[in-house]
């Protein structure tokens, strides 16, 4: 970020001070004797000494001129320095915006209105043949009902177009810098770089406040179980917390013997409805960290030992799911061949693996499981432990 340097050294009190110099050396000239003729015969002129006079005269005409200019020169740098200073942070005053304005404008005709007076005098009179004003004519009945009807006003519509609002500006800008401005308001090149340097840190300060909220929306934190993430009084973020312990009567995976584990509840309903004593077997093998390669990375392994549990707890396995379809093609081929009608059966699904950690649709809390049922738009339904249902998002 660039600092603001008040130093009052430019070209101008520079280009002073060489003027000051210059008198001085004229000065210090005037003040050395004068040089006697050496050689015989020859005398000194008598304008020499007023050379000399005038010569210090100059000398000291330019050393107060220099003075004064040096003077002028630090009190407009001040003055400058206190324009800044006062206008720094300011803006002009905004103004709000002023709708069009429409207004209708009555100019009266004096001449049909004096006409219509007479008119009307005339026809109130008593006695038709009496006397006029000499510098009246007789008005007829006819006449009278035509200059009834004669406008006794114009009506002129007059527009104001609207002002759209001017919003405030800084006092300071670059403009102050350039043309006219920068001899009206700032007098000295000092004050002018003064301004100049305050305005590029103005701009570096905007710059690095523009970059730190960049960065704090770029930033990544890491948020504890549970815990939410807040920007702006806002909550964004959410961690879903860790996964509640349940208490289960198992076997010992190694020894078999019955004994009391604790799982996550989300591995738990992973295993749907494994019996008990094998859910500690089970447990062990989804959340193991050193599963051994041959059955973590051998889908065949991790499908046989998933139905083998799925079995002993009496679900549907993959070869229930086999013998199905092929007792129904059995049946659809001996009932077609006879020509009696077979319906089709409602087709058998499989239990899920419950080595494999089941991926649910976003919205889909974790301990959820599918209830086998569907939303109008084909969407699969889950059902949560609280007994809230789901679907995706």
């Amino acid at each position: 970020m660039p600092d603001i340097n008040l130093a009052p050294s430019n070209y101008e009190l520079e280009a002073i001070q060489k003027r000051r110099k210059m008198a001085e050396l004229l000065m210090q000239q005037a003040q050395q004797p004068m040089e006697m003729p050496q050689m015989a015969g020859v005398r000194i002129s008598p304008v020499s000494g007023l050379a000399k006079l005038l010569q210090t005269y100059t000398a000291n005409e330019k050393l107060k001129k220099a003075d004064t200019e040096e003077k002028q020169y630090q009190s407009d740098y001040l003055s400058d320095l206190g324009f800044l200073m006062r206008n720094a942070g300011k803006t002009t005053p905004a103004t709000a915006a002023i709708p069009e304005k429409i207004e209708n404008i009555t100019t009266p005709i004096e001449a049909n209105r004096n006409l219509q007076e007479v008119a009307l005098r005339q026809s109130t009179m008593r006695d038709p043949n009496a006397a006029i004003n000499p510098f009246e004519r007789q008005i007829g009945v006819d006449e009278r009902a035509q200059i009834a009807q004669l406008p006794g006003e114009t009506v002129e519509q007059r527009v104001t177009p609207a002002v759209p609002a001017v919003p405030g500006s800084p006092m300071l800008s670059p403009d102050l810098l350039s043309g006219n401005n920068a001899n009206n308001y700032i007098k000295t090149g000092a004050g002018k770089m003064a301004l100049a340097q305050l305005l590029m840190q103005q701009q570096a300060q905007e710059q690095a406040k523009a970059q730190k909220l960049l960065d704090a929306e770029l930033e990544v934190r890491s948020v504890a179980p549970g815990a939410s993430l807040v920007r702006g009084g806002k909550q964004i973020y959410t961690n879903p917390a860790e996964p509640k312990l349940r208490e289960i009567k198992t076997n010992n995976p190694l020894t078999g013997m019955p004994e009391t584990r604790y799982y996550p509840e989300n591995v738990l309903v992973a295993m749907g409805g494994i019996p008990d004593q094998y859910k500690g077997f089970a447990a062990e093998l989804i959340t193991a960290k050193n599963l051994p390669a041959n059955i973590k990375n051998d889908p065949q392994m991790l499908n046989l030992v998933g139905s083998e549990l799925n079995k002993k707890a009496g679900q549907v396995t993959e070869q229930d799911v086999a013998q199905y379809m092929l007792k129904v093609a059995e049946t659809r081929a001996k009932l077609g061949y006879e020509g009696i009608p077979f319906a089709e059966p409602k087709p058998l699904t499989a239990a899920s693996n419950p080595l494999i950690k089941p991926t649910l649709p976003k919205g889909v809390p974790l301990d959820a499981i599918p209830t086998g049922k569907y939303t109008p738009e084909g969407k699969p339904v889950y059902k949560a432990p609280n007994g809230k249902t789901y679907v995706e998002d």
